[in-house]
């Protein structure tokens, strides 16, 4: 009898230890790899100032996006299950072409970028006449055809105009910078290649570009993207330069390149950022527009949407 009791009190411990478990792990150690991209989650939890190791209760907007930010939703997926999972976007216009997907708990907060601390610090300590470049950069569902011959190409474009800037630099993606052939046909014009690293597990990623864009007074991509509008909201003199997007083919896709109706739209939205129409300045307003800075929360208000707060766990 003793004994049964005994292994009775011992399975009804290893039950209760194992709900308590299981409940913790669905608030605390964050394990979403989208909120983990470019460093987001240290990033929120960082501003928010919070302790605990929670998890965010829903999906982060990966980075700047022309249309609706959530991944799924701008592939068209007619899951009701993601449908229902709760999304954090960059803009209005984010959660307006959500909700036109079906997807309607989105809540607008800005890009995590406009909540690292110190982002407009020692902005005027640039080098004069410096210039670092963004190119196109391969992704999981889009892999160029020819990485060594769209990139002779970008140098050729970079050549160009390289008489109006004294240094010159080039960031690449993780994949590109890898690919010594790529690094080479850079430095073998004098042109500093350098890397901000993977984008996963890196929670420095946003802070090393952070550091090194202020080093700089000029910064190009030959793209609309997540770099530009940074740029800008930190008030570098940004421009559009450079054809393999609008121009090129050089990604691998069965369809369209949704990168070249992109590069259209925004071209006409703000052509005062396109190269042939660049007046050596800076437009701070439009990276705030489009990072959505006017849904930046503050520390407790993000806590409280994301539910991070001591009675959540129980």
């Amino acid at each position: 009898m003793k004994k049964y009791i005994k292994n009775l009190l011992y399975k009804k411990k290893r039950q209760l230890y194992n709900y308590h478990k299981k409940k913790l792990h669905r608030v605390f150690w964050e394990n979403n790899i989208d909120n983990q991209y470019y460093g987001h989650y240290h990033i929120l939890k960082k501003y928010s100032k919070t302790i605990l190791p929670y998890k965010i209760n829903g999906e982060v907007q990966h980075g700047w996006a022309s249309k609706s930010g959530i991944t799924s939703a701008d592939l068209n997926s007619n899951d009701e299950d993601i449908k229902l999972k709760r999304f954090y976007v960059f803009s209005s216009r984010n959660k307006e072409l959500a909700n036109q997907a079906g997807y309607y708990n989105v809540i607008p907060i800005g890009a995590p970028f406009i909540y690292i601390r110190d982002l407009y610090k020692n902005l005027n300590n640039f080098n004069k006449k410096s210039i670092i470049f963004f190119p196109s950069h391969s992704h999981e569902w889009a892999k160029f055809k020819s990485p060594i011959e769209a990139f002779k190409k970008y140098v050729e474009d970079i050549k160009k105009i390289e008489s109006h800037f004294k240094n010159i630099t080039v960031s690449l993606s993780w994949p590109e910078y890898e690919n010594i052939g790529i690094r080479k046909l850079f430095e073998r014009e004098s042109i500093c290649v350098i890397s901000m690293g993977a984008k996963e597990n890196n929670p420095d990623f946003l802070f090393n570009f952070l550091n090194h864009v202020k080093k700089y007074e000029y910064v190009s991509s030959d793209i609309f993207s997540s770099s530009v509008f940074y740029s800008l909201i930190i008030k570098r003199k940004t421009f559009i330069y450079g054809d393999l997007i609008s121009k090129n083919k050089i990604y691998k896709l069965e369809n369209k390149n949704p990168a070249i109706e992109i590069y259209s739209h925004y071209s006409k939205l703000y052509p005062e950022l396109i190269w042939g129409n660049f007046k050596d300045t800076s437009y701070p307003s439009i990276g705030e527009k489009e990072l959505g800075l006017r849904h930046k929360k503050s520390p407790k208000a993000l806590r409280e949407i994301f539910n991070w707060k001591l009675e959540h766990i129980f």
